[in-house]
Formats: structure tokens, C-alpha cells, sequence
């Protein structure tokens, strides 16, 4: 099952379902809404009607990415609807046409991350600041967390459920690229191991961006903080 957080991106989903059917077949579609003014929930409706397994809860106002994240694992995980969940961005950046990869490779690994910074990933339509900018953060998270993952703020991850059962999600505060990164540093902690395939990211066409500069500064404290907890764990 796929978990696809929304917030105005109603432009994005019938491309999006579209890709995911002819990728993944009927592989079934979690949508969380934060109740977005542009509509996204009334055009995730419409495609209810014509196609099979799409789901949608609508939030009630802007709980942002993590929370939705959260609240879908734990219904997920609650009411035993699926042995694999999908997280994935409604923006199109990452590939529908990686889900058979990813589907086949969560029969042997526990998660698997669809990833931009081993042999054959990369990105699209960044300039060379994003790029170094990006790799460099990486490189940062990986080494203040010790998470032995190459992309640490990848949001195309499948995991398999009984690895997400090993963590407390009530104990994950962080939002957006830092819950990115503390989702894999829980699981790591629980001695989930970790796959990563390469995937090409294609920075978005429609919609806007939700990315801000508290955004960057959480993901910027987040691993500093991790260090905090492994210097004052060895101690």
C-alpha cells in the first residue's frame, strides 16, 4: 500500500494515478489530505469513482507532511491492511516506474530507499547549487547520525510492516526533510538494515514547492541533535 501525502496538488494526482496503474497495477493508494483549498481531495474523489483501491482521508486543517506520514503508518499498521507500505511524494518527483523494483526488492529487505546518491541515481532539473547543496547535506546527515544510509532525506522509501512495528512513531516530532531523516535513524536503532536502488528525481512541473527556510533549519538541527543523543548514549 502507498501512502501519498497531499496539500494543493491537484494537478499532480490523475497524472500521478496514471502512472502508479500502469507501473504497479492495482497496487492500492493512500491519499492524506490536509484539507488543501485547491480542490486536491474533490479530484482525488473523482478518480475514486473510475479506479479501484484509491483511498482518501482528509484531514481538517494543515497537519503537515510528518503527521500524515505517521497517521497513515499507524492506521496501516493498526488495522493489518497491507505487509508493505509505500511512502511517496504527489509531485511527481519520484518514479512511479520504480514500484515493481521496489515491490520485488521488499520481499528480502526490511526498507528500501529509492535513492539519488548511489551507482546510477541522480536528479533532474536541479541546478549545480541544489545539487552540491543536496549531496552535501546528505553527507552531513549520514555522519552526525551514523544512519549508514547514502540518501538520507530519500522520501521514496517501502518498508516492510513488522520493521515499523519496531519503532515508536508517538516519539518522531520532526517534519519534513528531519522526519525524513529520523524515521531511518529510529529503524537503524531498532537493527533494521537498510537497501538502497537508484532512482532519477525529477523536480516538480506543477504546483509549488513546500519547502522554507524552517524547513531547512529543522533539517539542518535534526542531525546535530542525533550526534547530541550518540555522544550522550556512549557516555
Amino acid at each position: 500500500m502507498m501512502i501519498i501525502p497531499t496539500y494543493n496538488e491537484r494537478d499532480n494526482i490523475e497524472p500521478l494515478v496514471t502512472r502508479i496503474r500502469k507501473s504497479a497495477g492495482d497496487e492500492p493508494i493512500l491519499f492524506v489530505d490536509d484539507n488543501s483549498p485547491d480542490g486536491t481531495a474533490g479530484e482525488i474523489h473523482r478518480i475514486q469513482q473510475q479506479q479501484p483501491n484509491i483511498h482518501l482521508t482528509v484531514r481538517p486543517g494543515k497537519g503537515g507532511y510528518s503527521s500524515a506520514c505517521r497517521d497513515a503508518m499507524k492506521q496501516i499498521l493498526r488495522e493489518n491492511l497491507a505487509d508493505h507500505i509505500i511512502q511517496a511524494d504527489a509531485d511527481l518527483s519520484h518514479p512511479p516506474e520504480a514500484l515493481p523494483r521496489m515491490i520485488e526488492l521488499l520481499k528480502t529487505y526490511p526498507v528500501v530507499i529509492g535513492s539519488r546518491y548511489v551507482d546510477g541515481g541522480g536528479s533532474k532539473n536541479w541546478d549545480l547549487r541544489r545539487r552540491l547543496l543536496s549531496r552535501a547535506g546528505n553527507a552531513y546527515a549520514r555522519l552526525l547520525t551514523g544512519v549508514p544510509v547514502h540518501d538520507m532525506t530519500a522520501g521514496f522509501v517501502g518498508y516492510q510492516v513488522e520493521a515499523l512495528r519496531k519503532i515508536d512513531f508517538d516519539g518522531i516530532r520532526s517534519e519534513a526533510y528531519a522526519f525524513l531523516m529520523e524515521i531511518k535513524l529510529n529503524l537503524h536503532r531498532a537493527g533494521v538494515t537498510f537497501y538502497e536502488f537508484p532512482i532519477i528525481f525529477t523536480e516538480r512541473d506543477a504546483g509549488k514547492s513546500k519547502f522554507s527556510s524552517s524547513i531547512m533549519l529543522e533539517g539542518i538541527m535534526y542531525p546535530l541533535r542525533a550526534l547530541k543523543e550518540r555522544i550522550v548514549g556512549r557516555a
